[in-house]
């Protein structure tokens, strides 16, 4: 299934860790966005993953995608037609 995850984290160098688990996932599409697509046991297992490096206020979402066709895009590329999922 398609994905969309995104992450509102403060300090940057939790940031970051969270942004390298994610970047071996997904494609980054916007500064804290990924759209990949996976099982949603392996969001699972990304979540609990990224969550050991969580601080208070820190945030993540996955976001279930049925119909990506639906998705409107403005600016940027459009990765799901270049097939990169």
């Amino acid at each position: 299934m398609r994905f969309v995850i995104c992450y509102d984290i403060s300090n940057p160098k939790v940031w970051r860790k969270v942004y390298k688990i994610l970047r071996s996932y997904g494609i980054r599409t916007q500064f804290s966005v990924f759209e990949t697509t996976l099982s949603e046991k392996t969001i699972r297992k990304i979540i609990k993953e990224s969550e050991k490096y969580l601080e208070e206020g820190d945030k993540i979402f996955a976001f279930p995608v049925k119909d990506y066709r639906k998705i409107i895009r403005i600016g940027g590329e459009d990765l799901l037609k270049k097939n990169v999922f």
